[in-house]
């Protein structure tokens, strides 16, 4: 393969044009002298003669120094091509020197160094120009330009010698004479290979505009050979110097060609169709202007000459052998068709039976409706997905086969992209499997009624009863508590909304086991939870079939009853109930439970929503509870407006968390998150914590709602972020940058801010943290309300470069297509969970999902809660990526975890 090496140089096209101009200079100088006949005819012939003998030692050695830039094939090209002038010119040179240069004619007068010029013109530049590249052009074609050459070239000497050479040579044409005229017919053969080969050289190499010099140069020849032949057929070579000037230009053109540079790519030519017809119709219409004229001067003369007989047999001989190139290439590209043609069907069949395939096997039933309606094409999906043979429907209307809703539905989607081609449009449908089951379905309807391959509506139905299932599941844990199945606070809050929207009284039962911390430090969580299913399982046989009983955490619950009378009696059965002795095992268990009620009739008109309301009524039952707690437990308490003095104490909390938050007494502990897959702390979880001066260390639970309905969690939310962030960046560099995780809380009062992602990237700046370092955590209800400003939001905070969490996941309700929507990366599973996991099956195939829920959507999965090893075991068999929980470490102080972060300990497996 030729590789062409000379470099790109963007100057290299102003040097070539001043070489340019420098060889056309000395070729006018060259020709002044000749034509102004200084000196005499004698002199002016030896000069020109010597000019000519440089001309072509010039351009030799200019075809050489383009080689040397080349490998393979163009390199031997160009030498070759540089041999085969050089060869010419030294016989040119002898022809010459003969006549017009007296002292060198002895030492070059021997008709052996003349004939060299047969060799250079007749046999080196055409392999010259056969060697050079053309990876697209076969052998024939090389051979037919060849053919095309000698046909122009014959032509046009035969059309000489009727209307000139004849005339001033008749009878006296001996071989010497047929030697000459070689040379022109050599030229003429040349150029027209040449001229074959620029457009392809061009066409598919990107080069060639140097080929067009030496075509232009060969053409020159011609002319100057031309009117050698003439000079000697007239015996009159005064005018020879001038004549050969055409030499010393070819030679000129020549060596322009092999300077010239590629400095880049040569434009394709951009031939019209007329001039590809006329190159190739030339030879032929050249033959038969020769024959014609050859013709026309038997008829006038009366007699043949041996010439003109000789020449219209080679031509008609070159004719022949022409064609049978022709037919012999015709065979060849009809076999290569064939065989092109073969191999297209053959992958055709292929893409075919492939495309089929995918379609037979493929979870989608594709469809294909024209638009009166009527199935043109089914596929065989259908009887896998739906339990139909696809014969059933082609060529019937598919709106005739379905359940009339579903037909409704599609007709209106089809109406709707019916205006727009191309459009689509999804919607859930209900399809009749042939067993009966109904079965939720996603179509897809696109229009491609304008595609005339297709022609129709095209319908993916896909079968989503398993998705359906898996969004029912968590729809219902997340209304649900996963270890009583009764409804929690967020099912609960609802249908109480519900209730006080459709003007019915409601009274709200708050309950709370007394002593039931003893049961779980005594005996062990599990005797805890399994005591918590049968107090939940008597509370259900306490209740009317309308009333809703609910677990609102740990071992609160709440009962929801509608109507005006029997609440107390209710709460009375309920404490009656709980007094017989639960069994666990062998052991006797005795509960009691303190119950707040508060009834419509207490509400006060202040609430703006029905929510509102059902969140007072919810508040004022716990204030009546924790008021019958207060009194010893075991008893119920009915709300009375004056209970609401505990809301002072609220208030002085309140002003104590601001000062605290003033005043720098707030503290961060760290509870570190841990990877499964190498037991090793990879990051921390901060939670702020208030050690009061006077009360103590206060429970988060405490001051942290204070915090969000004061809009203190905003300033609070911004220092617990800048501690958070500074803290881990000094933790990092202490370890030589080791990467650190942190983690912090967002609230959604934050979310309400605008300027929450401006914060963070200000944080960030300040405390120098990598933003891929910092994991925001929100609960699902940052996902269920005002969803198109937050996902906004969301959507900024991204764009800095952190980590979205969302927090306790599964206790609230996201749906699998908030999940898809919204760029959240870790699901953080909710400690109850995991509390469970390996006593009931049901809650260990619920974390397991949610597992494989994350993994699915791309995100990574950290469970909260670990206390025991079993749960660990469990978490790592599903292949939870990372956990928090006591098992590892408490939250603990700054010190601390710095300690287990630095020394990069590995954490218990």
């Amino acid at each position: 393969m030729a590789v062409d090496r000379t470099a790109m140089d963007p100057g290299a096209s102003r040097r070539w044009i001043r070489r340019c101009v420098a060889v056309g200079a000395l070729f006018l100088v060259v020709a002044l002298v000749v034509t102004s006949g200084a000196g005499g005819t004698a002199a002016a012939g030896a000069f020109g003669t010597w000019a000519l003998l440089a001309g072509a030692v010039f351009a030799a050695g200019a075809c050489v120094w383009r080689s040397l830039g080349l490998t393979g094939r163009a390199r031997w090209g160009w030498a070759l091509l540089a041999a085969g002038l050089l060869t010419w010119g030294v016989a040119q040179f002898t022809w010459l020197a003969r006549r017009w240069v007296p002292g060198v004619a002895e030492a070059v007068a021997h008709r052996g160094v003349e004939d060299i010029g047969l060799v250079g013109l007749g046999l080196l530049i055409p392999v010259a120009l056969l060697t050079m590249p053309r990876a697209t052009q076969p052998l024939v074609n090389r051979i037919r330009s060849v053919l095309d050459g000698l046909l122009i070239a014959t032509s046009l000497v035969l059309v000489a010698w009727i209307f000139v050479m004849d005339d001033l040579q008749a009878g006296a044409h001996g071989m010497r004479f047929y030697l000459t005229l070689f040379f022109p017919l050599a030229d003429v053969v040349i150029a027209t290979m040449v001229a074959y080969m620029l457009p392809l050289q061009r066409d598919r190499r990107g080069f060639g505009a140097d080929l067009t010099f030496v075509c232009a140069g060969m053409l020159a020849f011609a002319v100057a050979d031309a009117g050698h032949v003439y000079l000697h057929l007239v015996h009159d070579f005064g005018g020879g110097p001038i004549v050969h000037l055409g030499w010393l230009a070819g030679y000129a053109l020549i060596t322009m060609g092999a300077l010239r540079p590629r400095v880049a790519a040569d434009a394709p030519l951009a031939l019209p169709s007329a001039v590809w017809s006329t190159a190739v119709m030339m030879p032929y219409l050249l033959v038969l202007t020769a024959l014609g004229t050859s013709v026309v001067f038997q008829l006038q003369t009366g007699f043949s000459h041996r010439f003109v007989s000789l020449s219209r047999s080679f031509l008609i001989l070159l004719l022949v052998v022409r064609q049978l190139l022709t037919q012999l290439e015709n065979r060849a590209l009809t076999r290569d068709l064939e065989t092109r043609v073969a191999d297209r069907t053959a992958e055709l069949y292929a893409r075919e039976q492939h495309f089929h395939a995918l379609i037979r096997h493929s979870s989608d039933v594709i469809t294909v409706i024209d638009s009166s309606g009527v199935i043109r094409y089914q596929s065989e999906s259908m009887q896998r997905v739906f339990g139909y043979p696809a014969a059933v429907f082609v060529g019937r209307r598919y709106t005739d086969l379905v359940d009339a809703e579903v037909a409704m539905r599609l007709a209106q989607a089809m109406r709707q992209v019916a205006a727009r081609p191309f459009a689509s449009v999804t919607l859930e449908l209900v399809h009749t499997h042939q067993d009966g089951r109904k079965r939720p379905s996603e179509a897809i309807i696109t229009n491609l009624v304008d595609d005339p391959h297709v022609a129709g509506f095209v319908l993916n139905t896909r079968d989503i009863s398993d998705r359906m299932e898996l969004q029912e599941q968590l729809v219902h844990e997340a209304y649900h508590d996963s270890l009583t199945q009764l409804a929690n606070r967020a099912l609960f809050r609802e249908r109480t909304a519900a209730t006080l929207e459709s003007g019915a009284t409601a009274t709200v039962l708050h309950l709370d086991m007394d002593g039931f911390k003893r049961v779980n430090d005594s005996l062990g969580h599990l005797a805890g939870d399994q005591l918590l299913v049968r107090i939940a399982d008597r509370l259900r046989g306490c209740l009317r079939e309308d009333d809703l009983v609910a677990r609102f955490g740990a071992d609160e619950f709440g009962v929801l009853l509608t109507g005006d009378d029997g609440a107390e009696e209710v709460a009375r059965r309920i404490l009656d109930d709980l007094d017989a002795p639960v069994m666990l095992g062998a052991r006797q268990i005795h509960v009691r439970a303190s119950i707040g009620l508060a009834g419509t009739e207490l509400l006060e008109e202040s609430a703006d929503t029905h929510g509102d309301r059902a969140e007072q009524l919810m508040r004022n039952a716990d204030l009546a509870m924790h008021h019958a707690k207060a009194v010893g437990g075991g008893v119920f308490a009915t709300y009375r407006p004056r209970m609401r003095d505990g809301l002072v104490e609220r208030l002085e909390l309140e002003s104590d968390l601001r000062a605290a938050l003033e005043n720098g007494e707030l503290r961060l502990h760290y509870q570190p998150t841990v990877d499964l897959e190498t037991s090793r702390v990879v990051g921390f979880e901060a939670l702020i914590r208030w050690p009061h001066p006077a009360r103590g260390m206060i429970n988060p639970l405490d001051f942290i709602p204070i915090a969000e309905a004061t809009g203190l969690i905003v300033p609070l939310g911004r220092w617990v972020l800048h501690e958070a962030c500074r803290q881990a960046v000094a933790w990092s560099a202490a370890s030589g940058g080791r990467p650190l995780k942190m983690s912090v809380n967002v609230s959604v009062r934050q979310f309400d801010r605008a300027d929450l992602a401006e914060t963070v990237a200000a944080v960030l700046a300040e405390t120098g943290m990598p933003a891929d370092r910092l994991c925001l955590e929100m609960t699902e209800s940052v996902l269920m309300t005002d969803t198109e400003a937050n996902l906004e939001q969301l959507v900024r905070l991204k764009a800095l470069g952190l980590t979205l969490a969302i927090d306790d996941f599964g206790t609230g309700y996201s749906s699998l297509a908030y999940l898809r929507r919204f760029p959240v990366d870790t699901l953080k599973i909710d400690r109850s969970f995991v509390e469970r996991l390996g006593v009931i099956a049901d809650d260990t195939a619920l974390t397991d999902t949610i597992v494989r829920l994350g993994r699915s959507l791309g995100m990574a999965t950290v469970a909260e809660g670990i206390e025991e090893f079993g749960q660990l075991a469990a978490l790592r068999e599903m292949g939870c990526g990372f956990a928090q929980g006591y098992y590892f470490s408490r939250p603990v102080p700054a010190d601390e975890a710095g300690l287990l972060f630095l020394e990069g300990a590995h954490t218990p497996v």
